[in-house]
């Protein structure tokens, strides 16, 4: 019996090793490739950060709004494990802000929509690859501007923001492309509240401005790449 357990155990713990040496690899020398492009696809939720003056009013986004992406991306391979990408991409996002006065007994809301150009330079450090599965990480900066905008409202946006964005996915190799999901945050570093309010029509929109010191852009990705 002892000698039937330890034949059972011993299959146990071989087997799946040599069921993952029998898997076939797909596209093999698909990373040798110095230079790939591909196109991705992507869903997120976005929300700002809001540091305030103290004047009236405090600003708010009570929830994470759902948005969609589409781009290019660009890989050059700078080592085995090390890649430069740069991935245009244009932005569809929609942010709700809330203003409540310091007396509580008021709200207005804002619906704070952007179409947004954004071209990210990122490094990935990838692992060596396990079957048909390579993880890896990525980090980088990226540059974004925005293409609606309306004056009209409590506050506006400016059209430019600089980000920096860190993540992490896994490269999976299919038959004949490689399929590689990617989690990403992203964390604008730039003051985004146009406060001057040129052209502003109705001045009694500046008591939000006024209101709000700071703004950041930050949002949480999944991104979807097809190379």
């Amino acid at each position: 019996m002892k000698r039937l357990q330890l034949t059972i155990f011993t299959l146990l713990m071989v087997l799946p090793i040599m069921a993952q040496n029998q898997v076939i690899k797909n596209l093999p020398y698909i990373d040798q490739r110095r230079f790939h492009y591909g196109f991705a696809l992507g869903i997120g939720m976005a929300n700002v950060s809001f540091e305030h003056t103290g004047e009236g009013w405090c600003a708010e986004c009570p929830e994470f709004n759902p948005g969609f992406s589409v781009g290019l991306v660009g890989d050059m391979a700078l080592t085995e494990f090390l890649n430069l990408r740069c991935s245009p991409t244009l932005h569809f996002v929609s942010r709700k802000v809330a203003f409540i006065n310091n007396l509580g007994d008021n709200t207005i809301e804002q619906d704070l929509k952007s179409c947004n150009i954004e071209i990210p330079l990122s490094l990935k450090v990838s692992t060596r690859r396990l079957n048909n599965y390579r993880p890896y990480a990525i980090a980088g900066a990226s540059i974004q501007y925005d293409l609606s905008k309306d004056k009209e409202t409590p506050i506006v946006f400016k059209r430019f923001d600089y980000c920096i964005h860190i993540g992490i996915g896994s490269d999976t190799y299919l038959p004949f492309f490689k399929f590689c999901p990617e989690l990403r945050f992203n964390l604008g570093l730039a003051d985004m509240i146009d406060h001057k309010r040129k052209g502003l029509k109705d001045e009694t929109l500046m008591q939000y401005t006024n209101a709000i010191a700071k703004a950041r852009n930050k949002s949480i990705s999944l991104i979807l790449y097809f190379e």
